[in-house]
């Protein structure tokens, strides 16, 4: 009897595991379903995206330790790190103030790869940035033989992304929020329409910055505008990140796809 029961249970392992690749495949299909048509607003199909394009989407989420920083160097071309401000005014690698006494500085992540020029570094803005800044970061690339190629920045719209494009920077632009809140109304999609392209034609990013949730209202409303999409909410093997990178690889406006894993 108790083989039974023990060959039972391992038949249904067997059985999951045989249907786990197809449900998650339809699960991914049935996430990336574009929106129903009609659509609210008439699509913007203009490009106002501008720059290169990384060699690889492939970008791991939060990468703001030097163990972590380590761990995934040969795994991940592309990594996001916070970056936040000290008391003193120095800039620090952490997501938020909280991180601040165990924060180290991007040299020290520089620092520990082997090969800090082969990456792209996606800076994600905690804190406005000033023109000494600006001096710190160029006196930063030089140390480590990194171009501006080498980073891209997340901002919203304001004076920082005004002095990114002064300096010559590469942009994400953050979408205005609640740009996929439009409550079915064609007069907000097309307030929220207008609000991105004017940012857009103001700082011409190299792409704009958008959770997946987001994506399809991206993709429906501005379809040739590039793309880096972020899906951080599964930390676990999974292979809906595997099925989801293969959707966003056919969609060439999408630039980055960046997912999250443990560091192990």
């Amino acid at each position: 009897m108790k083989k039974r029961i023990l060959f039972f249970i391992i038949g249904l392992f067997i059985l999951a595991g045989l249907l786990y690749a197809p449900f998650m495949r339809l699960y991914v299909k049935r996430m990336m379903t574009p929106l129903q048509r009609p659509l609210l607003a008439k699509p913007d199909t203009q490009t106002y995206t501008q720059g290169y394009r990384p060699q690889s989407p492939r970008f791991l989420h939060a990468v703001n330790t030097i163990y972590r920083a380590q761990k995934k160097e040969d795994k991940y071309p592309g990594y996001e790190i916070d970056i936040i401000r000290s008391p003193e005014g120095k800039l620090l690698v952490g997501h938020d103030q909280d991180d601040l006494p165990y924060a180290v500085t991007l040299a020290d992540i520089f620092s520990v790869l082997e090969a800090p020029q082969n990456k792209t570094y996606w800076l994600d803005l905690k804190t406005p940035l000033t023109k000494t800044d600006m001096h710190y970061l160029r006196s930063l690339a030089k140390r480590f033989g990194l171009t501006k190629k080498n980073f891209m920045f997340e901002t919203p719209a304001g004076d920082t992304a005004k002095l990114l494009k002064k300096c010559g920077l590469s942009i994400l632009l953050q979408i205005p929020d609640g740009f996929d809140e439009d409550d079915n109304s064609a007069q907000e999609r097309t307030r929220l329409n207008q609000l991105l392209a004017d940012q857009l034609k103001k700082y011409q990013p190299q792409a704009v910055v958008g959770s997946f949730g987001k994506y399809k209202y991206l993709q429906a409303y501005f379809p040739n505008v590039r793309k880096a999409i972020y899906y951080s909410s599964t930390k676990r093997p999974s292979l809906k990140k595997t099925f989801l990178q293969e959707a966003f690889d056919k969609d060439p406006s999408v630039i980055i796809f960046m997912t999250d894993e443990y560091t192990f």
